[in-house]
Parts: C-alpha cells; sequence; structure tokens
C-alpha cells in the first residue's frame, strides 16, 4: 500500500487536474459542456445532481445509502462510510445533441470533465467530502434575420446574432453525521463561481446608411450557499432495508458583477465605444426541496424514487433574444431506477457481479418560452464494473437519451445522448498491520 502522504498526494493532483480543465472549459468556446438555445435563458442548462452510478440509476441521490460509493447530493449518505475508507470518485461525459425547429435541423457535440469528489471518516459515525462539479451550463449561436417586410424595405436586410458561453461551476465540502441508530443528517456548504458571458450584434448587411451594433456581457459570480439534508435507514427483515431521504437548499442570492461593452459601426458617422459596469441582483439559486427513498434487497436489488421542487419565479436575467418571450417558474424533478447485482461473491463468472442499473427522469422546467412550458424526458441505463476482487473498486458507466422542448410556437425540439464514465477508487487507510 502506499503511505498516506503520497495517497493524499494523488487525490490532490487528481482534483487539480480536472479544476484546471473545468476553468478551461469556462474559458474555450470549442469546449462547452452544452450547446441548446434554450441555454438563452437564465443561467443555462441546470445540471442533474449525482455520481455516474446515481445517474445509471436514473439520477437518483436523496434516498441512495452506498458504503462503497460517494452521495456528497445528500450529505446525510455520507455517515454510512466505514471508519478505515477513503473513495475518491471522478469522471467525464460526452453530450451529442440534435435540435429541430419548423427552419430547419442543427447537431452538436461536446466533451467535458464531469466531478471529482473524495470522501474520508475522520471520527466515529462522521465523514467529511470536499469535491468540484458544475452547476449550470451556457452554449449557443443563434442567427436570425429580419422578416419584417418594412423593416426592410426601409432599412435593407438585417441579422441578428446571439451567442452565449460558460456557466456556474461549486466546490462543496460536506459533513454527514449517524446522529442516531436509525437516523443520519448533514450539510453541504457551496462555493459557487463562474461567468456568464453574452453576445449579441446587429448588422445591416446591405445598407451601409444605418450603424451596426456589437454588444457583449460578462457577469462574474461569486457566492456561499448551503443544503441540508437527512436520512432514515432501518431494517425491514433480515436481507430488506429502507432509506427515506430528503435536502433542503434556502434560496441563495448570487450578487454579480456584469460589465457590458457596446460598440457603434458606421460609415456616416463616428464609431463608438461604451463600457458600463453594473450589480446585477436578480440571480439566484432557488429554494430546493428533495424527497427519495430506496429499497436494498441485501447485496442484489435495489430500487427507488425521487421527486424534486424548485421555485424560480422572480428570476430575471438578460439574454433572451427578441423572437423569443421567456419567464421562469417552478420546476419539477422526477426520477425512478433501479440496480441488480446476480452474484456480487461470484468469482468465477465476472459479469455476475457487475452491477446493471437502469432509470427513468421526467422534468417541467423552470423555463416557459413563448407561451409553452418546457419539459424534458430521459431513459438511463447504466453499468458498474468491480476493478478488484477484494475491495470496492469499480469503473461506473451511464448511457442517457432523452428529449427537450417542442417545434410548436416556433421552438426547438431536442434529441440528446449523452455518456459518461467515472472511476471510483476504494482504499483502506490507517490500518495497523501486525507484520510487515
Amino acid at each position: 500500500m502506499l503511505k498516506i502522504n503520497e495517497k493524499i498526494l494523488i487525490v490532490l493532483i487528481t482534483m487539480s487536474i480536472l479544476s484546471a480543465n473545468t476553468a478551461l472549459a469556462q474559458k474555450d468556446g470549442d469546449a462547452l459542456r452544452t450547446y441548446s438555445p434554450y441555454t438563452l435563458y437564465g443561467i443555462g442548462d441546470m445540471y442533474r445532481p449525482g455520481s455516474v452510478a446515481n445517474k445509471g440509476m436514473g439520477g437518483l441521490t436523496y434516498g441512495v445509502r452506498d458504503p462503497l460509493g460517494i452521495n456528497s447530493y445528500n450529505p446525510a449518505a455520507l455517515s454510512i462510510q466505514d471508519s478505515l475508507v477513503v473513495l475518491l470518485d471522478f469522471a467525464a461525459g460526452s453530450k451529442n445533441t440534435y435540435s429541430k425547429s419548423l427552419s430547419g435541423t442543427t447537431s452538436a457535440n461536446a466533451f467535458y470533465f464531469d466531478y471529482v469528489d473524495f470522501s474520508l471518516r475522520i471520527a466515529p459515525d462522521l465523514t467529511i467530502n470536499v469535491g468540484l462539479s458544475p452547476v449550470s451550463d451556457i452554449g449557443y449561436d443563434i442567427e436570425r434575420k429580419e422578416s419584417d417586410p418594412n423593416l426592410i424595405y426601409e432599412q435593407g436586410d438585417i441579422k441578428y446574432s446571439y451567442a452565449g458561453e460558460g456557466g456556474i461551476n461549486q466546490l462543496h465540502w460536506g459533513a454527514g453525521y449517524k446522529l442516531f441508530s436509525k437516523f443520519s443528517v448533514g450539510v453541504n456548504m457551496h462555493y459557487y463561481f463562474g461567468s456568464i458571458n453574452r453576445y449579441y450584434s446587429t448588422e445591416h448587411t446591405t445598407s451601409s446608411d444605418f450603424s451596426n451594433i456589437f454588444s457583449d456581457s460578462k457577469t462574474k459570480i461569486s457566492k456561499i450557499g448551503f443544503t441540508f439534508g437527512a436520512q432514515f435507514h432501518t431494517r425491514l427483515s433480515n436481507t430488506t432495508f429502507l432509506t427515506l431521504g430528503a435536502i433542503y437548499q434556502p434560496k441563495t442570492i448570487l450578487p454579480s458583477r456584469k460589465e457590458t461593452t457596446t460598440i457603434t459601426v458606421s460609415d456616416i458617422a463616428t464609431d463608438t465605444a461604451r463600457k458600463v459596469t453594473s450589480q446585477v441582483k436578480d440571480i439566484f439559486m432557488p429554494e430546493t426541496f428533495g424527497i427519495g427513498f430506496t429499497l436494498r434487497k441485501a447485496d442484489k436489488l435495489v430500487i427507488g424514487a425521487d421527486y424534486s421542487y424548485q421555485n424560480w419565479e422572480g428570476f430575471n436575467f438578460d439574454g433572451t433574444s427578441n423572437n423569443y418571450s421567456f419567464s421562469a417558474g417552478k420546476s419539477h424533478i422526477y426520477n425512478v431506477g433501479f440496480e441488480y447485482t446476480p452474484k456480487i461473491n461470484n468469482m468465477k463468472n465476472n459479469f455476475l457481479r457487475w452491477n446493471y442499473r437502469a432509470g427513468l427522469r421526467y422534468v417541467s422546467t423552470f423555463m416557459n418560452c413563448n407561451g409553452q412550458n418546457i419539459k424534458e424526458q430521459s431513459l438511463f441505463f447504466g453499468v458498474g464494473i468491480p476493478l478488484t476482487r477484494r475491495f470496492g473498486s469499480k469503473i461506473n458507466a451511464a448511457f442517457e437519451v432523452g428529449q427537450r422542448g417542442t417545434t410548436k410556437n416556433g421552438l426547438v425540439k431536442e434529441t440528446f445522448v449523452t455518456f459518461s464514465i467515472g472511476i471510483n477508487i476504494f482504499d483502506i487507510w490507517f490500518q495497523k498491520f501486525q507484520f510487515n
């Protein structure tokens, strides 16, 4: 075994590499995690929580309680970790999106680092966790030509361009504590950080008598927030266990600094540039409630369901184009899933030791566009592949296929396919050996 200080160094190097790649992805337009016109709104696509193992089960998190995996999204689940065990979980993913509207079709793909999590038990019944993961992502590039015949007659052809990139990440520190034999509590502290960059232009392509306008805005976000979790866990029979879980995240205002630069270019007047710095007060992480349960049958079967609610009312963030109307409402998310392991202790046939997972997710999103509430449906499949016979290290993979939106009222219907792969490293530290 490695010495403890060497293991700590490996953990820190891994987290530094993934942190650097996440930061680069925020700055490089070719490294977008998502590509969707729906990221015109608010703070973009909201990241669906969960490890790769969770994602394989449809995104279940609130009632998941696994001694061999990290569930940082309900910090109360951390308390199940053994006193000698340390866990490191990190993942990468890819997303392919196919978009369809009444005017045509497009496609885009992205590859990205997903998350990194590390957990360690530091006292009886108390486990701590630190990790890095995305919160939201923005990525779009849209062009529209003026269709009003009167305006075209007066000013000639006009092209409108809208583009955006960036998003919000979070560095989280968590702790889970077994308060009673059947009841655990936990808390996560999140440091939200990132930037949202949007670009807009109006260009007269057939006339030089009118000014062209180019504008870009950069909104920087930095704030601390909290999530509180609880789990009730009990044995229903010799081989059947029930876990009920819940989380609550208070509304967190994200006071932000926004810099907007507008350049006016004209052939008949002097070009001008204007830079304005302002404080944005209406960006926030919404109040969130989540509840869920899992039933575990020995080491063979886990089934469960989650529900979460978010209130985005009052959120007002610019970035919409003038051919869409947008309002923010309430979001409802439903998840169901299962995991099946044929024979976990079979050493002759590795396929019988694999974890086979599947699940469903339905989302009524916070976005109301052109009078339509945007909905999303996804189907998941996943697998967990043990790397060793003795300990719980494994490779986890998850596959998702889903749809979002509609072609009604000039909107876009998206079909997306995501693939996630992660490594969950399980190791024993602080063990005293009687023989060297």
